[in-house]
């Protein structure tokens, strides 16, 4: 099926000629830390921080941003990543998440979820990943001034529509070629966390926890998919 998708789409956008089809491995890397700083001053420290990433592809669109720029362009789809796996970003080495297949050429965007995907057949979003995992869990304590909250985030998030991507037209720079042995995800979890604010959250019980459709619950959607979170960088056999 993928195979087929990747053929039917270059061949409608600008064919197949000097591409060749390749396939190689896609890992997620761990964290270099599990404790950080945030911009209000807050010490970090996770004790669980897994991602369920997937499907993924990448695209030869480049994006502008734009106002006559589509970011759900993708060109010509020259990868796909059609699982949805969950990644542990305190493991202490790379963890492979699959094989990607695709063409030859110069990947300028990723579109991709985060384990719910939406079929353009379908009424609703569909779980793609493991069974009782969910699109983000972060737990931990957050410290300032002799203060520590403790913390329980999970939460999912959901493409808006059907035939879209949760994350769309985000800048992925790679030259895709039959050397090309891996493609290394990189997560950042403090990205991820940057909306949110500790010191509003005194009144609250806790653990702190995400109430579906609270302000939390917005703040790490907009974390996890706006800016660069996630990053991509390409491999090549020596």
């Amino acid at each position: 099926m993928i195979a087929f998708l990747l053929i039917s789409t270059a061949a409608c956008d600008q064919g197949t000629t000097g591409q060749q089809m390749i396939e190689y491995d896609i890992a997620g890397a761990p964290q270099a830390s599990a404790t950080f700083t945030d911009a209000h001053g807050w010490e970090i420290t996770l004790t669980r921080a897994e991602l369920t990433f997937g499907p993924l592809v990448f695209c030869s669109h480049q994006p502008t941003f734009l106002k006559s720029d589509s970011l759900t362009d993708c060109g010509q789809v020259l990868g796909e990543f059609g699982e949805a796996v969950t990644w542990d970003l305190l493991a202490g080495a790379d963890t492979v998440l699959g094989r990607l297949t695709g063409f030859t050429g110069q990947v300028h965007s990723a579109q991709y979820d985060f384990g719910w995907s939406w079929p353009a057949n379908q009424s609703a979003p569909l779980w793609k990943g493991e069974a009782g995992a969910g699109s983000l869990v972060l737990e931990g304590t957050a410290r300032k001034g002799g203060v520590t909250h403790e913390f329980e985030f999970a939460f999912d998030a959901k493409p808006r529509g059907a035939a879209l991507y949760t994350v769309a037209g985000l800048p992925a720079d790679g030259d895709q070629s039959t050397g090309t042995s891996r493609v290394t995800l990189s997560a950042s979890t403090q990205k991820m966390l940057r909306y949110l604010d500790f010191d509003l959250f005194v009144e609250q019980a806790e653990p702190f926890t995400v109430t579906p459709g609270s302000a939390l619950e917005n703040q790490l959607r907009l974390g996890l998919t706006t800016g660069t979170p996630v990053t991509f960088v390409w491999s090549q056999t020596p």
